[in-house]
């Protein structure tokens, strides 16, 4: 970006997602009014066992693959926003009581390190006051931790790669901003399942009448899918991925192919209602009005009309491209719709503004 550029208040922002099944970028220019023009973008496989769990199993083989993409999308790219998720990150929601003269700051840290399951000296917090609530003398905080290790581990990966993360968010708050874009500012009420279907975890954001409310994360995600038609079809792992994209040809029994995904969907269905029921709980709601998907499970076929018949709610997959302006020509012949569910999270890492 060059300065001319920054003294008309247009600035740009890479988002890269680093997942354990590929890598995906979005650059998004940001106007000085307000619009947001998608500039590059890119998805790259990695190999298998790349990374593990969250825990990075092949090194240079995930540099090797980043710095490809970089140079496909946009070589002149030094700063990127990052996201995190899995076990080595915690999200929190609570109030407590502030009287007058109370360090505020130093009483969320300290209610942070009673909620946390780590070590407090082994991660590092965060925290954003969301509202104040003046009858009650409390204060309502969202939380965030994430384990040093882990976070240090990416960044040095990064830095090796010649890039330079200027934010690390969560997954969560990525895919939140992403379906904020989507919404258009309509304002919203009741409640909102945000469900991103990673390869190895599925995020479940609940929002509550427009406003973030919590995440739980769960296994049943792209890898249950994927051995439950391995094992019942059978099929290859090439083959059961591409049926997984709505992409796999019609020679395979479709009953079973069916059947397979319907299990594999009870699972993450099973899954939805327990975090529904931790949700339910704080949040004095009794049913899902929406439910939007996104992550490389959201074209899983079949998955939508389950979903709405489970849940008895409306189901949509996440389409974040359709709200951004871009060349068509940026494409080729892919089809922007097709692959749009899965630069879910890197486009609200994207739509994070960088000041200098």
């Amino acid at each position: 970006m060059n300065v001319i550029q920054k003294l008309r208040g247009i600035t740009a922002t890479v988002g890269l997602d680093i997942g354990s099944h590929s890598i995906k970028l979005v650059k998004i220019r940001h106007g000085r009014k307000g619009e947001s023009y998608l500039e590059a973008t890119g998805i790259r496989e990695l190999g298998a066992g790349t990374i593990e769990g969250g825990d990075i199993r092949d090194r240079d083989g995930l540099v090797e693959a980043v710095m490809t993409l970089i140079n496909q999308c946009d070589p002149s790219t030094v700063e990127v926003v990052i996201s995190m998720s899995g076990h080595g990150m915690l999200s929190d929601r609570f109030n407590f009581k502030v009287e007058a003269g109370d360090n505020t700051e130093e009483m969320i840290l300290w209610e942070a390190g009673q909620r946390s399951p780590f070590d407090v000296e082994d991660i590092t917090l965060d925290y954003k006051v969301l509202r104040t609530l003046p009858e009650s003398n409390e204060i309502e905080v969202l939380l965030v931790a994430a384990k040093n290790q882990i976070m240090q581990n990416y960044i040095d990966l990064l830095y090796d790669a010649g890039l330079k993360p200027v934010i690390v968010d969560i997954d969560a708050f990525a895919v939140y901003n992403s379906y904020v874009l989507e919404r258009g500012g309509h304002e919203e009420e009741g409640t909102v399942v945000l469900l991103n279907i990673g390869h190895d975890l599925t995020s479940i954001t609940f929002l509550k009448d427009g406003l973030y409310h919590s995440t739980r994360d769960i296994s049943t995600a792209c890898r249950f899918f994927g051995a439950t038609l391995i094992r019942n079809a059978p099929l290859g792992e090439d083959a059961a991925a591409e049926i997984l994209r709505g992409e796999g040809d019609t020679a395979h029994d479709a009953d079973v192919v069916r059947q397979s995904i319907e299990y594999a969907a009870e699972e993450l269905s099973s899954g939805i209602e327990l975090a529904f029921s931790y949700y339910r709980s704080s949040a004095n709601s009794d049913r899902i009005d929406k439910m939007v998907l996104s992550g490389g499970g959201a074209n899983i076929p079949g998955l939508v009309p389950f979903l709405e018949s489970r849940h008895d709610t409306t189901v949509r997959i996440s389409n974040p491209l359709a709200h951004l302006q871009y060349d068509p020509g940026l494409f080729g012949a892919v089809n922007p719709g097709k692959i749009s569910p899965f630069l879910t999270v890197a486009v609200g890492l994207a739509l994070r503004k960088v000041t200098d």
